[in-house]
């Protein structure tokens, strides 16, 4: 598995995670390398996800040059070097920026807004054609060498999978530097609303897709989308050793819109639990604020004073409704899952508070002029219906 940090920001919608879109494949990526250490990879988007691809790296792709003494330094090294890529026609258009400041790199909504910026460099290389950022010696950083490879692996794409759903047949489609592109053909008359799949046999990486509004796949329909895991071969150097997990397809576990599941029971609850959690809770903290803007007795500043002081003492204890929930949905669930179902109830509770106590604070930043002010109830009123 990659061990550094990478935020990337696609400018588009992405269509594979639509059923029955047809995706336009990739022709480039950026092969990113540096002197005694293994390269990375960027996929370049094109056709109607042809907008761009905003990639932002931090430690530990971020070498200083030997011998630079940052805190001797005139400059200041950056914390990130932020990467634009669109395609050119044949050429792969990129721009590259040293950003400083300090991050919170467990925040991947983060913005680079604010955050003191300047350029290194814009290219325009083509395939197989290879740039070197000299200018980021300027900041202490080693050089980095960009080189335009295909982004379709040459070899062919075989992927061990395992299967624990019935009704969907996967089919591998291709593969390429990020990862695998796979088909899930719905074989029910069920439209299926969530999946989860572990992409390693040690069950340390999984994601979920899901579609709470609708289906995610409809009855008979297929569904395709971009499986990403490290499909490289490269082993390393200079005291640093990547050792990825084999790359594999585990589907665990579907939920179908009709309130049944195929596949282990603990994924399927793990998948169901979170959605009802975060309603449950979405319900409690609207009826607290509305109860709280519709006093009278208090102006806005001493309303956003009582939902501060109110709002995170919510409980985050799970619901005996929500327990209930699950154990009737899946009562086949092993006693050793609920511990488990627990948390991830917890986990939804508290996710909701802190989630509308930043639309609070984005409330309060709003400026405040005259006529184009909005009141808090008229900014509430807004942000519930949109959440």
């Amino acid at each position: 598995m990659r061990t550094a940090i990478r935020f990337v920001f696609l400018f588009f919608t992405i269509t594979t995670l639509h059923a029955q879109t047809q995706v336009q494949h990739p022709r480039f990526a950026l092969e990113i390398s540096e002197d005694g250490y293994p390269p990375h990879f960027v996929i370049v988007p094109e056709g109607q996800q042809g907008g761009g691809i905003d990639s932002t790296f931090f430690d530990p792709f971020l070498h200083p040059l030997p011998g630079h003494d940052a805190g001797n330094s005139e400059k200041t090294q950056p914390s990130a070097v932020k990467l634009v890529c669109k395609v050119d026609g044949d050429a792969v258009a990129i721009t590259a920026t040293a950003v400083f400041g300090p991050f919170d790199k467990t925040d991947t909504s983060l913005s680079l807004q604010g955050h003191p910026q300047q350029k290194i460099g814009t290219y325009s290389p083509h395939l197989n054609e290879s740039i070197v950022l000299r200018e980021m010696e300027q900041f202490g950083l080693q050089p980095w060498t960009i080189k335009i490879v295909n982004a379709q692996m040459p070899t062919p794409a075989t992927l061990p999978t395992l299967n624990e759903v019935p009704s969907i047949q996967p089919e591998i489609l291709g593969k390429d530097r990020d990862g695998y592109r796979i088909a899930l053909h719905n074989l029910s008359s069920r439209a299926i609303t969530a999946i989860v799949v572990e992409t390693t046999f040690d069950h340390n990486a999984s994601y979920t897709e899901s579609n709470d509004r609708g289906s995610l796949i409809g009855p008979g329909a297929n569904h395709e989308f971009r499986l990403f895991c490290d499909t490289s071969d490269s082993v390393t150097s200079s005291d640093i050793a990547l050792h990825p997990a084999l790359c594999a397809f585990v589907l665990k576990a579907a939920l179908f819109a009709d309130g049944s599941y195929e596949g282990d029971a603990s994924a399927a609850a793990a998948l169901a639990v979170r959605p009802i959690a975060a309603q449950f809770q979405r319900r409690r903290v609207h009826e607290l604020i509305d109860n709280i803007v519709a006093d009278s007795s208090m102006d806005d500043t001493s309303r956003l004073a009582r939902i501060r002081s109110e709002l995170p003492k919510l409980s985050e204890e799970p619901d005996p409704t929500i327990l209930e929930q699950i154990r009737l949905r899946f009562p086949g669930l092993p006693t050793t899952a609920w511990d488990s179902v627990k948390v991830d109830i917890r986990s939804a509770f508290a996710a909701e508070k802190q989630r509308t106590l930043h639309a609070l604070k984005e409330f309060e930043d709003l400026p405040n002029q005259g006529s184009t002010s909005r009141s808090l109830a008229q900014w509430w009123s807004a942000w519930e219906g949109y959440g």
